[in-house]
């Protein structure tokens, strides 16, 4: 005959899977639990106003010419802003502004550093203009106006007058790229301060020595050929302390010397 052992029976209206109830040790233990959960989701909302999250420093890389200070100025964000109200291409947008500024990037890091990392436009040639002279880098784009050229070659061509002048763009055509384009071609020795290029009514090129010697160029077509030749004649005339007006270097396999005015005379006086 089966039998049922009473203390495996489950009690008259209870569930047979129903949990024990907790003990007093064990509520507490869940309730600071639940408050220790509560209090970390509640400083995760606040975070974003923390000290944490806010601008500590802000540095530029990349520069040589241009201030720090002028591109935090124009980055806008200032030690103690928050970073969430921060977008870094909004910041790099603004440093563009400065006409030295080719390319800019920002970099947000995590403690709160902002870094601005930009590559200049560096100064290569002055343009004479209304009594002043505008700095140009290689691709012609204005970034500054000066009193002097400053120690930089000098271009510029015969009748040139710009329409309009705004520092961080090309300046217009009219005959100064091609100066600028022939600067580039010429050999490095001769290129030094005081150097003039200059792009004649027909378009031919002049270089003009500092010590006042002008070299005619002729036309950018074969100008390299021309150009390297340059410098081989000019330290053979100084080597023979020859006071030279100019040389002309625009019929292929020839080189004509023009004695200046004044030693050309005294030669005549001599004979």
């Amino acid at each position: 005959m089966a039998t049922t052992a009473p203390h495996l029976q489950p009690s008259a209206g209870a569930p047979a899977d129903a949990a024990p109830p907790l003990s007093r040790g064990a509520a507490a233990v869940l309730s600071l639990r639940f408050a220790a959960v509560m209090a970390a989701l509640l400083g995760l909302a606040s975070f974003p106003a923390s000290s944490f999250f806010t601008v500590r420093a802000v540095r530029v890389q990349g520069i040589s010419a241009i201030p720090a200070a002028e591109i935090v100025a124009l980055a806008g964000v200032e030690p103690g802003d928050r970073l969430s109200a921060v977008p870094a291409d909004e910041i790099a947008r603004r440093v563009r502004r400065h006409p030295r500024v080719t390319r800019a990037s920002v970099r947000i890091g995590r403690r709160g550093v902002i870094t601005v990392r930009i590559a200049e436009r560096l100064a290569y040639a002055a343009v004479p203009v209304d009594g002043r002279y505008l700095i140009l880098d290689r691709s012609g784009v204005v970034i500054d106006e000066q009193p002097t050229p400053g120690g930089l070659p000098v271009v510029s061509a015969a009748g040139f007058t710009p329409e309009w002048i705004r520092l961080g763009h090309a300046l217009p055509a009219g005959g100064v790229d091609r100066a600028l384009a022939a600067l580039s071609r010429l050999p490095r020795a001769v290129v030094t301060p005081g150097t003039r290029v200059r792009v004649e009514p027909q378009g031919d090129l002049v270089l003009f020595t500092p010590d006042g010697i002008g070299v005619r160029l002729g036309s950018p077509k074969g100008l390299d050929d021309r150009a390297a030749l340059v410098h081989e004649v000019l330290d053979a005339i100084r080597a023979r302390g020859m006071a030279v007006e100019y040389l002309d270097l625009r019929f292929s396999g020839a080189v004509v010397v023009k004695p200046h005015p004044a030693e050309a005379a005294g030669e005549a006086d001599e004979r």
